[in-house]
Parts: structure tokens; sequence; C-alpha cells
């Protein structure tokens, strides 16, 4: 019984998907690259397994961007104003890291609604996300202090719009 115990963890442990989180996040720098321009974004994210997400930019100006099943909306404090969207087939981080699939021993690649994604471990947590939109951009995420499977309160992911701001719906 005990060997049939050992081989069903050794099974587990060898099949399961070490991206596969409950939450993750993380301070990130953000490089956008198109044509000959490139744009550089940093700040912090919060992302659970359930589609909630926010990403938050310091720089190059200050910006919030909550997801949730149906609705993205983005907050950007320089404008005064909030922008509401629906969602359709938005990539939720934590599902685009679930789904990829190990290619060499720190690098794993994930398909997500027509974009293949590239992520690179460190210690075992990603690293690295390269991947080119629709748009032929080229977008590497350089993730930095990451912390998996940390509870993240509902309150998170609340939307703040502030009074006075401008609410574009679309």
């Amino acid at each position: 019984m005990k060997i049939l115990t050992f081989l069903a963890v050794l099974a587990f442990s060898v099949f399961a998907n070490p991206l596969e989180f409950k939450s993750i996040q993380s301070e990130f720098t953000q490089v956008v690259k198109s044509n000959e321009a490139s744009v550089v974004y940093s700040g912090e994210f919060y992302v659970r397994a359930d589609n909630k997400a926010l990403w938050v930019y310091d720089e190059p100006t200050k910006k919030r961007i909550y997801f949730t099943d149906s609705h993205v909306v983005s907050v950007e404090d320089a404008l005064e104003q909030a922008i509401v969207s629906k969602l359709e087939n938005a990539p939720n981080l934590a599902k685009i890291l679930a789904n990829a699939k190990r290619i060499s021993e720190n690098l794993y690649k994930a398909d997500y609604d027509d974009v293949e994604y590239l992520i690179t471990l460190k210690n075992a947590v990603p690293a690295v996300i390269d991947y080119k939109d629709k748009l032929e951009n080229k977008i590497k995420i350089t993730l930095k202090n990451v912390k998996t499977n940390q509870v993240i309160a509902d309150e998170k992911f609340l939307v703040k719009i502030p009074k006075g701001y401008d609410i574009i719906t679309q």
C-alpha cells in the first residue's frame, strides 16, 4: 500500500503543471516594441484563477486595469476617465500559465486565442513572458518579486473610479 501511495504521489508530481496557481502577484516591467518604436511600462499586478485581475501601471503614466469575467475597466488618472468595455476572449494570466506545456527545463509555451506565449521560469516561478500580439507588437514582461498562491482579497478587485472622472462605455 505504501508503494502504491508513493507511486501515485510521484505520478502526480511528474505530470502536474508547476505553473498552475490559485493566484499570482508580481512587480513587472513590460516592453512593447512596434516597428522602430518601443514603450516601457512598469507596475504590479494581481491575478486570481477565478478570472479576476488588476494591473496597476506606475510608469509612464498611472493607470489601473481591472478584469472580470465579462468586463475590463481601465482607470486613467492623467485623463480623469474610466473606460468600460465588454470582455471577449481576454487572456487570463493564471489560465495561460496553467495551460502552458514544458518545452525545456525552464521554458514553457502556451497558446491562447491564436497568440503564442513563451514563459521562462526562474526558481520555479515565471520570470519572463514573451509574446507577439495580434497587431504584431513584440511584448516582453519581466517579473520581479513573484508571489504565488497568496490570498488576494476580493476588495483588491473592486473597481475604484474617483468622483468626477468621465466614464466611457464601449
